[in-house]
């Protein structure tokens, strides 16, 4: 999987190659600092919903997508406690406790889809999650939403978005896995 294909990580570049065969450090230091901002799901959609209206579903030309990223950039950095230049991700929280995790050059059509990800019940309720246990949701590099957590009784669980359904569905795997 590249650095590309995931929503968590930033491009780290490789060690130089040594011609001497010498081993590569097992450490790659890195002066990139990862700003995340994080704020409530409402606002921030209400702000996007506000500066786009319907671009967002209807589809964007590249010039637009570059827009959005710019736009969102922004609001990620006005939720700030301290100024940053570059924002790298935003958390969003959900009324219902999940936590949304993207980058902030997301997908349109990822960003199209939240409003009705974030009205649905969510996947697991407060009362069926295990106490203390991360609820989130991140857009997959496959392009579509997952949600994760760990049940009441231990077991991980996770949920695909269906966007034209507007519902979330369990994602069934090979067997239970418990979290101790």
């Amino acid at each position: 999987m590249s650095s590309d294909d995931r929503n968590d990580v930033p491009d780290v570049p490789d060690p130089s190659d040594d011609s001497q065969g010498a081993a590569a450090p097992a450490e790659v230091v890195s002066d990139v600092v990862l700003v995340v901002a994080s704020m409530a799901a409402t606002p921030f959609l209400q702000a996007i919903s506000t500066y786009f209206g319907n671009a967002l579903a209807t589809g964007m030309s590249t010039g637009t997508r570059e827009i959005l990223r710019r736009f969102i950039g922004r609001q990620a950095r006005a939720s700030l406690d301290e100024p940053a230049d570059d924002v790298h991700a935003i958390h969003l929280r959900t009324e219902d406790g999940w936590q949304i995790e993207m980058k902030v050059d997301i997908a349109p059509e990822a960003l199209a889809q939240l409003p009705a990800l974030c009205d649905a019940d969510a996947p697991v309720s407060e009362a069926d999650r295990r106490p203390g246990t991360a609820a989130t949701i991140h857009w997959e590099h496959g392009g579509h939403w997952t949600a994760t957590t760990v049940r009441r009784n231990g077991h991980l669980v996770r949920f695909a978005w269906h966007a034209e359904a507007e519902e979330w569905r369990e994602r069934p795997g090979r067997r239970p896995i418990l979290v101790t």
